[in-house]
């Protein structure tokens, strides 16, 4: 064993002889970084080529765009950059060759087999989780295969609450069923559930599942917030602000942001005539997907003197702002604020209408999109 030690120390020896020898040499130079022109050029074909594409094509090609948008806007800022003092360049060099004389040492103490009798260590046990995503997933996984072998109500719900918070919201609806199927009076599972019919484009079947809960439980917040937004997709603005303000009394943590919600809503309310207001509820509600222009005349979504014409605005409140934040900081789903998908022509519609990642399709009509599309790329 002392023999093997001898002549690992004398090939980590060499190893550092050959890591530090290329300091005596002039270093050759790094090849130029690509010019800002030739970037922008690239930028630009690979726009046109997207327009021919479809599908998971016109999706990488996309990527691709925003990829050497973000490389492009970091070659102009290190360019904008002073240029800074090289110092001792052989500084970095002789610390990543001390790094390289441990990394290997300790590789070789703990992967290498020992005498016998002895074990094995393997370089999982040694450096764990590769990555805070894996681990996560591993969690959800782990407590997924509980639920399916012990399926008791609270299995189920600690892995539905588990994928809640980390927002995959299609093991959470999974979960928040299997719940459902063992306890049917389990109101976190229906409020939810609730959120979830919001989230994908349902807000009148969201808007029957948060009312008998907010009935329940008339202080939770949390299901107060999302009742009014489904009523207030439904074109039903009264009920909507009396959702958020019963919010706001409860003490929600976004007074500040439901407060900008009412005043919209009650705006939107003025604009309709008294005769209309009066007749909410004998008009059906606004179907998921309806366009201002398409609302029958008297609805009171209907703006007076507005026929035709979709504000986009309007439409990001009613569909986008629960999950994206009112002005697009973020919030369930990421910021929309200088965002560079917004960039890329026809991207942001593409993921409207087929959604992505957690994200569900949103059924919008020509204007509505349109409208949409304009708003964000002007405002965000």
């Amino acid at each position: 064993m002392t023999i093997f030690w001898i002549l690992a120390g004398l090939v980590l020896l060499l190893a550092l002889v050959f890591t530090v020898l290329p300091l005596r040499s002039s270093p050759e130079p790094f090849p130029a970084d690509p010019l800002p022109e030739e970037l922008e050029a690239e930028i630009e074909a690979l726009k046109e080529e997207a327009k021919e594409l479809e599908g998971a094509d016109r999706k990488r090609t996309l990527g691709r765009v925003v990829h050497l948008e973000k490389r492009l806007a970091e070659l102009q800022r290190k360019r904008a950059e002073p240029p800074k003092a090289s110092g001792r360049p052989w500084l970095p060099l002789a610390a990543a060759a001390v790094i390289l004389v441990v990394s290997t040492g300790v590789l070789l103490r703990y992967v290498v087999p020992r005498a016998p009798g002895g074990t094995i260590t393997t370089t999982s046990q040694i450096n764990g989780p590769t990555g805070g995503e894996q681990q996560l997933a591993g969690d959800l996984a782990k407590l997924k295969k509980k639920a399916e072998k012990n399926n008791d109500l609270e299995s189920w719900l600690a892995y539905a609450d588990a994928a809640w918070k980390e927002g995959d919201y299609n093991a959470a609806a999974e979960g928040y069923k299997k719940v459902l199927e063992l306890d049917d009076k389990n109101l976190k599972a229906w409020k939810r559930m609730g959120i979830l019919f919001y989230m994908s484009g349902f807000p009148e079947d969201a808007a029957n599942v948060l009312a008998v809960v907010v009935s329940f439980n008339p202080k939770d917040t949390e299901a107060l917030l999302f009742l009014g937004e489904a009523y207030s997709s439904l074109g039903r603005f009264d009920e909507a602000i009396g959702a958020w303000k019963r919010y706001i009394q409860a003490g929600g943590p976004q007074k500040k942001y439901v407060e900008g919600m009412i005043k919209s809503a009650e705006e939107r309310m003025k604009q309709a005539p008294p005769e209309a207001q009066q007749q909410n509820a004998q008009h059906p509600p606004v179907s998921n997907g309806q366009a201002a222009a398409d609302v029958p005349p008297g609805h009171p979504a209907a703006p007076a003197g507005m026929e035709g014409v979709v504000d986009g605005k309007i439409v990001y409140r009613d569909k986008c702002a629960a999950c994206h934040g009112q002005n697009g900081e973020g919030g369930i789903g990421p910021a929309l604020v200088h965002n560079p998908v917004l960039k890329v022509d026809g991207a942001v519609e593409e993921i409207i209408q087929k959604g992505t990642g957690t994200m569900p399709a949103i059924d919008l009509s020509d204007k509505e999109m349109k409208a949409l599309i304009e708003y964000m790329q002007q405002e965000m």
